[in-house]
């Protein structure tokens, strides 16, 4: 039996360091967005040959038990009891450590499918198990748009309805890791946000408005990304001068988000950021799935 699925990315609207803890991870509060697009697709087949084997249409990344979502199917077989015989593929479309949940998003998604095929271990179980593989791959396990606190993993839905607005993705050809963007935080940074954008932000997307969600964008690990790597600052700049109403990094970056009026604002940007910039330089998303979200717990 083959079953596939596919793993969506996602965009942190928002990212406040609130602690930094006893074992050098950090608290935060952050509102995870789901994107459909980019999105890998996983594919397991249940009836291999014996053991776990992952493989990957992008060249260079890691295959078997050192890709994370191997490691995550290991993981399910040692808690459900089963002795595998799995072949993963994963079609990758999201880039890599780029701060849109890739590897994260791979390991949730091939933990659910396991899930769904086998029914062994209990949804709070399987949370838990998907912690010990990362902090926010909790959250792939069931994709919404939600808030998170702790180290990403405590994770509430935002109920009722949602309207999201017209994004531009763009993804810089070079990446950076979680471990350098926390290593790298300004410290003073850290602490409660005094002017509480979370909640206004969650208003914002209920009542659908799009200037005010551009507003109150927010990222504390950007401010050392942006010193660290100037083009990104310049890709800031860039967009906000070029239509866009305003933009950021996501997650630890270095991918960027824009967010745009109309259509046709976001067609030109993306239109302008493909002339100025080389395809080797950066990749743009143009088409992401945006409008209205309706989530019940």
């Amino acid at each position: 039996m083959i079953a596939e699925a596919k793993a969506v990315s996602k965009l942190n609207l928002y990212l406040k360091v609130t602690a930094r803890r006893p074992d050098r991870y950090h608290d935060l509060e952050t509102l995870f967005l789901p994107l459909g697009y980019p999105a890998d697709r996983i594919t397991i087949d249940f009836d291999a040959a014996p053991g776990i084997r992952l493989s990957s249409s992008l060249a260079g990344l890691p295959e078997n038990l050192e890709n994370l979502a191997g490691r995550a199917a290991l993981a399910y077989a040692d808690a459900a009891g089963i002795s595998p015989t799995w072949s993963i593929h994963i079609e990758k479309q999201i880039p890599v450590a780029a701060g849109m949940g890739g590897g994260s998003a791979d390991a949730g998604t091939v933990l659910s499918l396991l899930a769904a095929h086998y029914g062994r271990v209990a949804h709070d179980d399987l949370a838990a198990l998907a912690l010990t593989l990362g902090a926010d791959v909790p959250y792939f396990l069931s994709p919404r748009a939600a808030t998170a606190t702790g180290v990403g993993d405590r994770i509430a839905p935002i109920d009722g309805i949602l309207t999201v607005p017209l994004l531009l993705v763009v993804n810089p050809h070079f990446p950076v890791s979680a471990k350098w963007a926390y290593t790298n935080l300004d410290r003073s940074r850290i602490g409660e946000d005094s002017e509480q954008r979370l909640p206004w932000l969650i208003a914002a997307l209920r009542a659908g408005d799009a200037e005010s969600v551009a507003r109150l964008l927010h990222n504390d690990l950007a401010f050392a990304l942006y010193e660290k790597f100037p083009m990104l600052r310049q890709l800031r700049e860039f967009m906000n001068a070029n239509g866009a109403l305003n933009s950021q990094i996501t997650g630890s970056g270095p991918t960027m988000f824009a967010i745009c009026r109309t259509q046709e604002e976001r067609t030109r940007l993306a239109a302008r950021l493909r002339e100025t910039f080389s395809s080797e330089t950066i990749t743009v998303f143009e088409e992401i799935p945006t409008g209205i979200l309706e989530i019940s717990r």
